[in-house]
């Protein structure tokens, strides 16, 4: 009797760990593997995956610090040793963060097959913990080879970021007729990511008048959860502006728009990539996480400009500038080209040992 395949797919927390995650389990589905998603009862993942259409297992994972949290931690591994040899999957790919650390070690124990992902150039402390016993890890940036001592390599493929289907059939001229964004208009979309933007948000306030005056300049504005602070702003945006906490259309408009202000988070930066936008980048501050890394890809290659917090001042300044300028738009444009990897969630999938019979 054939017996389907399955794969556990480990990770929570933030949507730049659980949305890869997500581009491998819809294109494992669509080839007839049964996914199953491993992650906490307390974090996004826990609405987010069942949404999507896979089949979800929640742990009750904290924080490991502390003995209370400690105890939780181990009986995480412990639940999870049990739903591995229950489940029997092929292989378990780990996506980063600390939720996915106790599936990892029930599939260490039961010697499974392990594969990992990393969205950010910096490896994480979760995937710098496994990789020596991982068939393989996956690198969204060839930057990442700079950490990662010579000997070990060949146990890195670099793929890209996994990205939600269809953004490769994304167009800018199709997109921005779907918006009926008028030829002589110019898109600015500002967005903040997940950690939030109130210092991107406080200095996009303090230019406002001055976006109202841009007759030719529609912004699209993703505020997070500061949006009732803003409502005051609604009542002088121009008619077609877009004032709202979240996009659902996110990649619709990033596809439309001539320039992005946003954080660099890992898939943002690898969205960017996808779709050729030009952009200012103020990285999230923690450097616990990695953000000024992702954006350096891009000021690397002159295809991004890149500002502090305290240089928000500058990045609308120069936001102002840069979207008036076509030509400058253009060159951005194309020195983004070579940094493009298509199809990453397809080739991580054609490395995983589970094909044979």
């Amino acid at each position: 009797m054939y017996k389907m395949r399955k794969v556990i797919l480990t990770t929570g927390g933030t949507g730049g760990h659980i949305y890869p995650a997500l581009a491998v389990a819809d294109r494992l589905k669509l080839k007839g593997v049964e996914t199953i998603f491993v992650g906490s009862t307390e974090r996004m993942e826990h609405e987010i995956v069942p949404e999507s259409g896979h089949r979800f297992i929640g742990l009750d994972i904290s924080v490991p610090k502390g003995f209370k949290n400690i105890r939780k931690y181990l009986k995480a591994i412990r639940a999870a040793y049990k739903i591995i040899k229950e489940e029997k999957p092929e292989a378990i790919i780990g996506f980063g963060n600390y939720i996915s650390v106790p599936t990892i070690i029930a599939a260490i124990l039961l010697r499974k097959k392990i594969y990992l992902q990393e969205q950010n150039v910096n490896i994480g402390s979760a995937n710098r913990l496994f990789y020596k016993m991982a068939k393989l890890t996956f690198l969204a940036f060839d930057k990442t080879y700079d950490d990662i001592p010579i000997k070990s390599q060949d146990r890195f493929k670099v793929t890209g970021n996994p990205l939600r289907i269809g953004i490769e059939e994304l167009r800018y001229a199709t997109e921005r007729q779907k918006l009926g964004i008028g030829p002589n208009e110019k898109v600015l979309l500002i967005t903040g990511g997940s950690l939030g933007a109130q210092d991107i948000n406080n200095t996009v306030m303090k230019y406002w008048e001055k976006f109202c005056a841009e007759k030719n300049i529609r912004v699209y504005w993703a505020t997070g959860n500061n949006f009732n602070e803003l409502k005051k702003v609604l009542k002088t945006k121009k008619e077609n502006d877009r004032i709202e906490p979240y996009f659902n259309d996110m990649l619709n408009i990033m596809a439309a728009a001539d320039l992005v202000i946003c954080r660099a988070g890992a898939l943002t930066i690898s969205e960017l990539i996808e779709l050729e936008k030009p952009s200012i980048i103020i990285p999230y501050g923690s450097i616990k996480v990695g953000q000024y890394e992702n954006a350096k890809v891009l000021k690397d290659y002159n295809a991004a400009y890149v500002y502090t917090k305290d240089e928000l001042d500058e990045a609308i300044k120069k936001a102002f500038e840069v979207i008036r300028n076509d030509e400058k738009l253009k060159k951005m444009r194309i020195r983004l080209k070579p940094l493009r990897k298509p199809n990453a969630a397809e080739e991580i999938i054609a490395y995983l040992d589970i094909w044979r019979n």
